[in-house]
């Protein structure tokens, strides 16, 4: 399947899968850097001529052609267009780093729980040997035991209702980068064509 790609250093899918039939095309600024909708193929083909143009240039395949673009004015239409797709998605990163981190919170109070759950379950067993002092000191110990326990619950409530938010926004990004990504599409598809009409396109293999 074709993606949308913001690549830095690391592939970082931008938008959701496009129709194959579509153009790929490949923005490369660099050797490690590029934006581009397509497989690894294309953006391997394309950064063929990184050595021979030189970074930031449109490479695409049209009915099965490759074609060069170095036209400065076409790579910074794209750039523009697909800026606040990367913005949002940067938004989307910074809410799975927040939902990784409320995971670790949860994880925590689940030890301290069934850590709790272990101490009773050791009261319980040295029970039947205790004298009146000692069970009246395990009876306290059961309580401070208990109000743990009940703040662990509501601290673990307050965490899944953070959760549930994170969820709704990050679906709503969701929706948002599915509109991006056809946006963008729709523009470099545009690009393109013009591209080919006015001869600034430039067949490569």
């Amino acid at each position: 399947m074709k993606r949308l790609f913001a690549l830095v250093l690391a592939f970082a899918p931008a938008a959701l899968a496009h129709d194959d039939e579509r153009d790929s095309w490949v923005v490369v600024r660099s050797d490690k850097s590029a934006t581009m909708h397509g497989d690894i193929s294309d953006l391997q083909s394309a950064r063929k001529h990184l050595e021979e143009f030189g970074p930031g240039y449109l490479w695409f395949r049209h009915d099965g052609k490759q074609y060069v673009v170095r036209d400065g004015k076409v790579v910074e239409a794209i750039e523009e267009a697909v800026k606040p797709q990367e913005e949002l998605g940067q938004e989307q990163g910074h809410l799975g780093e927040r939902q990784a981190d409320l995971g670790r919170q949860q994880a925590r109070l689940g030890a301290q729980q069934a850590e709790l759950g272990h101490a009773q379950a050791r009261m319980a067993l040295r029970r039947e040997s205790q004298d009146r002092e000692d069970r009246r000191r395990d009876r306290e110990e059961q309580r401070e035991i208990e109000d743990t326990q009940q703040e662990l619950s509501r601290a673990q409530e307050v965490l899944g209702r953070e959760q549930e938010k994170i969820g709704r926004e990050q679906e709503k990004m969701g929706r948002q980068q599915e509109r991006l990504a056809k946006q963008v599409q729709r523009q470099v598809e545009q690009l393109i064509e013009a591209s080919l009409r006015n001869g600034s396109a430039v067949p490569v293999r």
